[in-house]
């Protein structure tokens, strides 16, 4: 028999109000308690006589009642996002602290396997237009043409600082006396090297150290006292790519020795010959490095350029062997420190060495000796941005 919609609805609410009822009634307060009893007899009265009208304004008046009976059915919604928020963040520093974390690659040692932050100056404003820019963001590449927006002094000592921006990139910004600052997007040693901004302020910069460093600025440059800057005065000019984005296995290690060949991470915590260097800032602490493994315990070494020699013979894992052999753009094997020196080192336990695959321009194990086991972080597993050639397994 056909039964009309609006008495169907009317049912199923019944119903939906009895189970509420049920679940609910020992939090409901009596006098909520009572209204919406009232309300759900006046409802199956009305389901009877089928009036349509009165079956309306029940409805209408039972759903804003048992709405507001609760205090904490308004927020559940609320709560429940709040919830997954932060089950979410629990989750992502579970997975960043024993199994998986993200790694920026700050320098070239590693290039062309993994790219570092590079920068190219440009006489012309290298602006390619909106699609460029959007563009530019899958690839890491900064277009830059910074000029500018104000007069006036420039500030002393911090002229100029620089800042992380999340994971991704860095930035800078140029300081005025008068409080007014600047912003350029690019980091501070590409601004100092291709970017050339000393020359467009026509001025000797130097790098200060900070005794109680803002967690939010990494590096400080101070110009001379009483340097200008003109409105519509060229700053910066060029292009900046950022640095290979890296996912590191941190769960590896736990299970399986590290293996000779493979590209890994580790910190430089009581890495005496890192910590003695002339560039190491105490205040930056521990660091990561990131490098190809050349030597594991009980290794005997030495490079005979372009070879690695390992106990006796040359190298023959695929990622040292693509160094040495030179036959990719961009690898010209591995260089000694010295002219024709050959140092022989045996790696005892516990210690490993880290060699750049641009060794001409590689600060490594053979300038500050081994890794101690304790400060492997991982395996380089996945370069996930920008989305370039290197793109997938790190190999």
């Amino acid at each position: 028999m056909f039964q009309p919609r609006y008495l169907k609805q009317a049912k199923l609410l019944y119903k939906g109000v009895t189970r509420f009822l049920h679940y609910k009634r020992d939090l409901l307060p009596p006098a909520k308690l009572d209204e919406i009893e009232k309300q759900r007899d006046a409802l199956k009265d009305a389901i009877k006589e089928k009036d349509a009208k009165k079956i309306e304004d029940l409805t209408k008046d039972i759903n804003r009642t048992c709405e507001k009976a609760l205090p904490e059915m308004r927020t559940s919604e609320l709560a429940e996002n709040i919830e997954v928020f932060f089950v979410s963040i629990v989750i992502a520093l579970g997975i960043r602290t024993y199994i998986a974390q993200p790694f920026q690659i700050p320098t070239g040692s590693m290039q062309p396997t993994l790219n570092g932050i590079t920068a190219e100056y440009r006489e012309e404003d290298p602006n390619p237009g909106f699609l460029g820019k959007a563009g530019g963001w899958f690839t890491g590449t900064t277009y830059l043409n910074v000029v500018s927006d104000h007069d006036g002094e420039l500030a002393s000592p911090v002229t100029i600082t620089e800042h992380p921006f999340f994971i991704f990139r860095r930035f800078c910004r140029l300081h005025f006396k008068d409080g007014h600052t600047i912003k350029i997007n690019a980091p501070m040693t590409q601004l100092l090297g291709e970017l050339q901004i000393a020359r467009h302020l026509g001025v000797n910069t130097r790098q200060v150290g900070m005794d109680n460093p803002d967690r939010t600025v990494e590096q400080v440059l101070q110009v001379p006292s009483g340097t200008r800057v003109q409105k519509g005065q060229l700053l910066a000019r060029g292009i900046v790519r950022n640095g290979d984005h890296v996912i590191v296995n941190k769960f590896a290690y736990h299970f399986r020795r590290p293996e000779r060949g493979e590209v890994f991470v580790f910190t430089t915590k009581n890495i005496a010959g890192i910590e003695q260097e002339s560039r190491f800032n105490p205040n930056w602490g521990s660091q990561h490095y990131i490098k190809r493994l050349a030597g594991v315990p009980g290794d005997t070494l030495y490079i005979d350029p372009p070879e690695l020699i390992i106990n006796g013979k040359p190298a023959t894992e695929p990622g040292i062997r693509r160094v040495i052999d030179q036959k990719e753009p961009g690898y010209y094997g591995y260089s000694s420190i010295g002219a024709g020196e050959k140092t022989l080192r045996t790696f005892p336990d516990d210690e490993f060495m880290a060699l750049g695959d641009n060794s001409n321009h590689s600060s490594d194990s053979r300038f500050w000796g081994a890794v101690p086991r304790q400060n492997l972080v991982g395996p380089g597993w996945f370069c996930y941005w920008p989305l370039t050639s290197h793109w997938g397994p790190i190999k």
